[in-house]
C-alpha cells in the first residue's frame, strides 16, 4: 500500500510504494510531486533507489537522502528546488531525464 507524505507547506507530495526485496528487506522508491502546478519532480518509484530520509526541508525545497539497493553504495543527497522545479546532487543541476544515471 503506497504512502504519501506532504512537505514544504503540502505543496509536495512524496509517494513511496513498499516492495520487499527480501525478506525483511524493504524499499521505498519514492515519486516526488508539486501538487500547486501537478508537475512530477522525480519518479524512481520503478527503480532500486531507496528514500532514506529527508532533511533540510524548506517552503522551496528539500533534500533526499536515497540509497541504491542492495545498499552497497554510499548515499546519495538529492535537492529538490520547487522554485524552478531544479534537481541537484553536491550543488550540480541534474536533468531529471538523467538522474539515474547522476545519481550512480
Amino acid at each position: 500500500m503506497s504512502e504519501t507524505i506532504l512537505h514544504c507547506n503540502e505543496r509536495l507530495a512524496i509517494t513511496v510504494e513498499p516492495r520487499e526485496m527480501r525478506m525483511s528487506h524493504w524499499l521505498y522508491a519514492p515519486r516526488v510531486v508539486d501538487r500547486q502546478s501537478g508537475r512530477v519532480l522525480l519518479d524512481l518509484s520503478d527503480s532500486l533507489w531507496d528514500l532514506l530520509s529527508t532533511a533540510d526541508e524548506t517552503a522551496t525545497g528539500i533534500d533526499l537522502l536515497l540509497r541504491k539497493y542492495p545498499r552497497d553504495r554510499p548515499a546519495v543527497t538529492l535537492s529538490v528546488s520547487l522554485e524552478d522545479g531544479q534537481l541537484r546532487i553536491a550543488g550540480r543541476l541534474v536533468d531529471a531525464s538523467m538522474l539515474e544515471s547522476a545519481l550512480g
